[in-house]
């Protein structure tokens, strides 16, 4: 069977998931840098960073021919990050953050129900 009819569900998500994790670390520098004199928000659109690594586009690069086509640091440097010139607002960034934290944990639940759906039928329906 090939890889991605067993795994098709599962690598969209791990796609969402690196970039949850990249976008959480940017939210997080983000507030780190909140007092630094001359520092301006940076953040990418999730949604336009998701669609270019679902339809494959972007610098993604394997280092070994049976991994997976997606590599994270790579991916990351693909990410289009927003031209806002302007301070950080730390309410606006904890809102951010709170809803980035919640929609991680909800690719992770995700990802874990579709291993519990691919182990159920390893065992044939707990046979």
């Amino acid at each position: 069977m090939p890889i991605n009819k067993l795994f098709g569900g599962i690598i969209p998500l791990a796609q969402a998931l690196n970039l949850r994790y990249e976008r959480q670390g940017l939210i997080q520098s983000n507030i780190a840098n909140m007092e630094t004199p001359g520092y301006t928000v940076q953040d990418f659109s999730f949604e336009k960073a998701m669609e270019t690594a679902s339809r494959n586009q972007g610098t993604l690069a394997r280092t070994h021919p049976k991994h997976i086509d997606l590599d994270p640091v790579t991916a990351s440097e693909s990410l289009e990050f927003s031209k806002e010139n302007r301070p950080v607002d730390l309410d606006e960034e904890m809102v951010k953050l709170a809803e980035n934290q919640l929609m991680y944990e909800i690719v992770t639940r995700m990802i874990g129900n579709k291993v519990d759906g691919i182990k159920y039928a390893i065992d044939e329906g707990g046979k």
